[in-house]
């Protein structure tokens, strides 16, 4: 068994700090790590891993809280309107985030303060700081051991990244199961009450941004999904971009990511229950989402994959021009010296197939049938 006290331990160890703020994680966490040692099949790799995973959440919780004592004003800052981007994985998201976080409008979640959350230092003095450089140093290994998965999707301790990172820290995250096959913490999962986690996200995202209070918040995560009431209440008057792509082709390479990341970790991989399960869990989320914009179509824009290929900054200006936000030559300028600085496939080229995984486009387009009607997504007949 993980040692749950074994893990608060080392965190306190590594940061010096104590306070984990408010105990709503613990179920979260118990029920992990249940789940973990009955259901995972853990390879040793596995266990170092996922241990290794839960020290740093825990760790980033003692950040926060020692970050938000120091400056309590932050956990009631204002964040007005922020612009989440949500959708499928691998529909987009995450190159339409990292353009948009180079304009000087928007402020991104960096994914070492993400991992570590505390008031945004300039960024001549992230070299000095132990947090990022520890981040620098875990993100540039995995790029150099794991080219596959930087083909996929590379991180970076300074480029924006996604706000499941925060999520985690309340032991509330699509993530574990994404590593591990853990049906039990995935079904608690699934119906457990997200408020608390989203009430943590705000406050950690106050307290990164506390000395930008003026530079409007983007955001990122496909797995807003699941959760679409809370993260509303918790940014009432969030704006949201929701991307899109064919079901089969988003699954698909979702599947290969999350397999990438698994790999090693469990003793007895199945590439095909393991594609029966990201479809149901994604075609759970795009569900959740769908109901929630029913009666909120003004606080919506939608963008098509082969749409955002063909025209990066037509798209952010047509997203900017549906919710106000600036775009300015400013902003422009940036974004194109962004996307000329990192072309498509500069990290190697992500391939896949949909056989791997037991998927079929007859069977995916019957289960997105109702998010392809309604959100006009262009699909594939038959396995390509």
């Amino acid at each position: 068994m993980i040692p749950i006290g074994k893990v608060h331990a080392a965190a306190i160890e590594r940061t010096g700090l104590e306070d984990f703020g408010s105990r709503d994680y613990w179920q979260g966490l118990n029920v992990l790590v249940e789940s973990l040692e009955i259901e995972a099949a853990m390879t040793a790799t596995g266990r170092h891993a996922i241990t290794e995973i839960i020290i740093q959440a825990l760790m980033g919780r003692l950040r926060a809280e020692a970050g938000l004592k120091a400056r309590p004003e932050a956990a009631s800052s204002t964040i007005a309107r922020p612009l989440v981007i949500v959708g499928l994985p691998r529909t987009g998201t995450t190159a339409l985030h990292q353009l948009m976080a180079a304009s000087p409008h928007f402020q991104g979640l960096e994914l070492w303060l993400a991992e570590m959350p505390r008031p945004r230092p300039p960024r001549d003095q992230w070299d000095r700081i132990g947090d990022y450089t520890a981040c620098r140093a875990k993100t540039d290994a995995i790029a150099e051991m794991d080219p596959e998965r930087a083909a996929i999707h590379m991180q970076s301790a300074e480029l924006v990244d996604e706000c499941w990172n925060l999520l985690r820290q309340s032991f509330a995250s699509v993530t574990f199961e994404c590593l591990f096959r853990i049906p039990t913490y995935s079904a608690w999962w699934a119906a457990c009450d997200m408020g608390p986690a989203y009430a943590q996200h705000r406050r950690s995202i106050g307290l990164i941004g506390v000395d930008e209070p003026d530079t409007c918040w983007l955001l990122k995560d496909p797995s807003h999904l699941f959760a679409p009431e809370a993260l509303f209440a918790a940014y009432p008057d969030a704006n949201v971009v929701m991307t899109h792509r064919d079901p089969l082709k988003a699954v698909a390479s979702v599947c290969s990511l999350t397999a990438v990341s698994r790999r090693g970790f469990e003793q007895h991989p199945d590439g095909i229950a393991h594609g029966r399960e990201q479809t149901e869990l994604w075609a759970r989320g795009i569900d959740r989402m769908l109901a929630a914009r029913a009666g909120r179509k003004d606080r919506f824009h939608d963008l098509h994959f082969s749409d955002f290929q063909a025209d990066p900054l037509g798209s952010v200006a047509a997203i900017c021009d549906r919710f106000g936000y600036p775009f300015d030559t400013a902003a422009e300028r940036r974004m194109a010296r962004w996307a000329a600085d990192h072309p498509r496939g500069e990290h190697g080229v992500h391939d896949y197939s949909p056989e791997s995984y037991g998927l079929r486009a007859e069977d995916l387009n019957e289960r997105f049938a109702r998010y392809i009607e309604t959100c006009g997504v262009a699909v594939e007949q038959s396995v390509v």
